[in-house]
């Protein structure tokens, strides 16, 4: 196994990993830090009903102040979590935001919360996969950890085919654990590996 303990001292020792990674880019999109100029955009797409409607977690509306609030946190000193917008590598549009959060750095894991393509403009073009490719690889080549981990609605395909692409496997299903369009939907549980992935990455 591939050692990763002084890349997580480096890591821990920079401080905020939101702003102390390297630009992470592909020939579609880019990551980059969440800023405060990324505000108005984010406070509409949390208020997107559209958005949420392939998202396990539940809709609420968001107040500007809220959304201001929100945005600060994100972009704030953490080890715990990284926050990231996805941007078109050919104009630097910001389309969309991707997140892991609940950084174990002894058993080395995360969980990955969701990738937003928020422009419906910008939807079914490839950018997600793209995105989720750079955000996979900063955290098993940068960050040393082990494992991502997430949730994803049963019947959201689209999105069980994107991970899957990128390496994810179904290790499990979660009965009636969404509470979606007034009734309860089938959850399943995702995981990807590093062994696996550089495993993928050597093939």
């Amino acid at each position: 196994m591939i050692e990763y303990d002084e890349v997580i001292k480096k890591m821990k020792s920079e401080g905020d990993l939101n702003m102390n990674i390297k630009k992470m880019e592909s020939k579609l999109v880019f990551l980059r830090s969440l800023e405060l100029s990324d505000l108005e955009r984010t406070y509409k797409w949390h208020n997107d009903v559209a958005l949420y409607e392939f998202v396990v977690g539940t809709f609420r509306y968001t107040s500007r102040a809220s959304e201001e609030e929100w945005l600060r946190k994100m972009q704030s000193y953490s080890t715990q979590e990284v926050n990231l917008a996805i941007c078109l590598t050919s104009n630097s549009q910001h389309i969309g935001n991707i997140y892991i959060r609940h950084i174990d750095w002894v058993a080395r894991h995360a969980q990955l919360i969701g990738i937003i393509i928020g422009d419906p403009d910008q939807r079914s073009k490839g950018y997600g996969q793209a995105a989720l490719h750079l955000l996979i690889k900063h955290a098993f080549q940068d960050l040393g950890l082990l494992r991502l981990w997430g949730f994803v609605l049963e019947e959201h395909m689209q999105s069980i085919r994107m991970l899957e692409n990128c390496g994810f496997v179904v290790e499990g299903k979660m009965r009636n654990h969404a509470f979606k369009g007034g009734e309860l939907k089938d959850v399943l549980v995702v995981g990807i590996c590093a062994d696996d992935y550089f495993s993928l990455k050597g093939a």
